[in-house]
């Protein structure tokens, strides 16, 4: 992806990425929000100043009463007039910090969030274009990791930095006062941050490095609760819920122990730092309370006054408090967030770089004629080839079967055809044009699935037929329904193709669900049609009506069958037979069976299977066989 799509740059660092691709287009609103927080700071400063010159003038009379930037003329002559006046002053600022600083937050929070949901969503968007075998590494509870709380622990990010800048803006104003009230005792404050300017940068390289284990570990955690749970009814069928809790426990343990070793990190640092302000605060006074006594120390000139003392002391207490949240929060808060946005960084990575394979320039292809040539085809970690040297044609309208025994590459053809994966060797062309110069949604979009194991979302039943099509109307739900042998089934649900059909299609049987699944399918009208074993869950009468409607309604459309019970593709136009993933037969129902090889034999096995089940006298777990 060029630069202008938002494709990390070669050398660009996480954050550099963040910066340009989500947080540059709204700088102005987060600049506006930070401005005026920033500037509460200046009026946060004028209470301690009045307390000063009040100390100073109005109780050890040693001065004469003046507030800056308030002309003289305008300050009243009595003590209770200035009293007064220093409550107004005091008032206006107060008035001025909460009104700047409330406007300042709420700006800032909104395009915080703003920018938050626009990371989940573009992530999310980007992620979908990883392909197949990311998530056949048992990678999509880390992605839901990053989705969910890597992006919420992004916004630690973003108030570290608000922070960053707002302590630093805290602590710049209080010095600038303190140099205003006294530079010579000002300059010597400077002494602490710069003993811990050098131990925060080297907590920060050592704090980043923990967080990214424990960010890590979080992942792990989240995939062994999203097996558990997806999983639960294998769990409890075979009565391994302590062995599946053993296996949580262990990666929170991990998640535990990793972030133990941080927090015992920044307990120790914060710890340190705490010391060394404080003994600076200390310092401060007792060097500030020797100064009035006894005069300037040292080299030093300037006299020092009660009333500037109690200033300059609080505003060294908003010198050093910020000091050290700069040197812990925020470079805590900062590393932490920094961890989950190269877990971001790394994920939109690989999505881009798929997405590159995926997305090609040139003009959409109509998919009709698909042809393999010489495919070969292995999954990652497995060192035999699942497809090898696979090689056929299909013609528009043709109706091609595709049988086999378990395992001898049938699924994982249609797979290559979908681009779920890319051929080792060999290509596939459709439309005359190799698969890969194709985009993929615009050849995903022309082909209909339906697998073995349908997924239906936690929706109604008219929702999961129209998903590939959501604004199509409820007449074409229907028709697609009615050819797909559902409609009668739907119908007789509670509220009709209104009906919620539960988390992954939990209210309904495996039969129903196959048949939303394939009308689904037929409700874009595609050109090409794949089955992937679809009826395998419905019984011979229900099959028997889906393929009479399927035969009827497909004129020109082109249809890949693949299937486990034979009868599913008896009447196709061509039968492939593969084996140990080579196509070892082709040819009609017929004369495959003329042939005498791999499919008659797999065809007299499932005759046989047939009689044997309905024979009155036999029962495959020992009695007498139901009627």
């Amino acid at each position: 992806m060029s630069e202008r799509s938002g494709r990390p740059l070669a050398g660009m660092s996480p954050l550099g990425f963040l910066w340009r691709s989500f947080v540059r287009p709204r700088a102005a609103k987060f600049a506006l929000g930070v401005g005026l927080m920033l500037g509460a700071r200046i009026p946060q400063r004028v209470p301690a100043l009045l307390i000063g010159i009040a100390v100073d003038a109005l109780l050890l009379r040693q001065t004469r009463f003046a507030i800056p930037l308030i002309p003289q003329s305008w300050v009243p002559a009595s003590t209770t007039g200035h009293l007064l006046l220093v409550l107004g002053v005091m008032g206006a600022a107060l008035l001025a910090e909460t009104g700047m600083d409330w406007f300042g937050q709420l700006a800032y929070e909104r395009v915080t969030l703003e920018t938050l949901h626009d990371v989940r969503t573009r992530v999310y968007e980007l992620t979908t274009s990883l392909p197949t075998s990311y998530y056949d590494d048992a990678k999509g509870g880390d992605v839901m990791s990053v989705l969910n709380n890597d992006v919420d622990n992004l916004k630690g990010l973003f108030d570290g930095t608000r922070d960053g800048i707002l302590y630093g803006g805290q602590i710049a104003s209080a010095f600038a006062f303190m140099f205003f009230l006294h530079a010579e005792l000002a300059v010597l404050l400077l002494v602490i941050p710069a003993v811990l300017l050098p131990t925060s940068r080297k907590y920060g390289s050592l704090v980043n490095a923990r967080y990214e284990n424990v960010r890590e570990s979080v992942g792990e955690v989240n995939i062994r609760l999203r097996d558990a749970i997806a999983g639960i009814g294998t769990v409890k069928a075979f009565g391994n819920e302590r062995v599946e809790a053993e296996r949580v426990e262990r990666a929170s343990e991990t998640y535990k122990s990793t972030n133990w070793s941080t927090i015992k990190l920044r307990i120790l640092y914060n710890g340190n730092v705490y010391s060394i302000a404080s003994v600076g605060s200390w310092g401060l006074f007792l060097l500030g309370g020797y100064w009035i006594i006894e005069g300037a120390p040292w080299l030093f000139t300037h006299s020092l006054s009660p009333g500037t003392l109690l200033t300059f002391l609080i505003y060294a207490q908003s010198f050093l408090q910020p000091t050290r949240q700069l040197a812990v929060e925020v470079i805590d808060s900062i590393q932490n967030a920094r961890a989950s946005c190269n877990r971001i960084v790394n994920l939109v990575t690989q999505a881009d770089d798929t997405r590159d394979r995926y997305t090609t320039t040139d003009e959409a292809v109509a998919v009709s004629d698909i042809a393999y040539r010489d495919v070969s085809f292995g999954y990652e970690n497995s060192d035999e080839y699942a497809l090898e040297d696979v090689d056929f044609e299909v013609a528009p309208g043709d109706f091609v079967g595709v049988v086999g025994a378990s395992g001898a590459g049938k699924s994982t053809l249609v797979k290559l055809l979908f681009r779920f994966y890319e051929p080792d060797e060999g290509s596939i062309l459709v439309g005359g044009r190799d698969v890969e110069s194709v985009d993929v949604e615009t050849l995903r979009s022309q082909i209909g699935y339906v697998s073995q194991d349908p997924f239906l979302f936690a929706s109604t039943v008219e929702e999961n037929i129209a998903y590939a099509r959501p604004q199509v109307s409820r007449s074409a739900v229907v028709e697609a329904a009615k050819t797909a042998g559902a409609h009668e089934f739907i119908t007789s649900l509670p509220d009709g193709y209104d009906s919620q059909v539960g988390q992954r299609g939990s209210s309904l049987s495996g039969g129903q669900r196959q048949r939303i699944a394939i009308a689904r399918a037929l409700v874009d009208d595609p050109p090409v049609i794949v089955f992937d074993e679809a009826t395998s869950h419905v019984d011979n009468d229900t099959e028997a009506e889906i393929q009479r409607s399927l035969s009827a309604t497909a004129g020109d459309r082109t249809v890949i069958s693949i299937a486990h019970r034979l009868s599913t593709v008896r009447d196709a136009d061509r039968i492939l037979v593969l084996d140990d993933g080579r196509i070892v037969e082709t040819g009609s129902h017929e004369e495959l069976l003329d042939a005498g090889g791999t499919y008659a034999d797999l065809w007299r096995v499932q005759v046989g299977q047939v009689a044997a089940e309905t024979d009155d006298n036999v029962d495959v777990f020992g009695g007498d066989a139901p009627v």
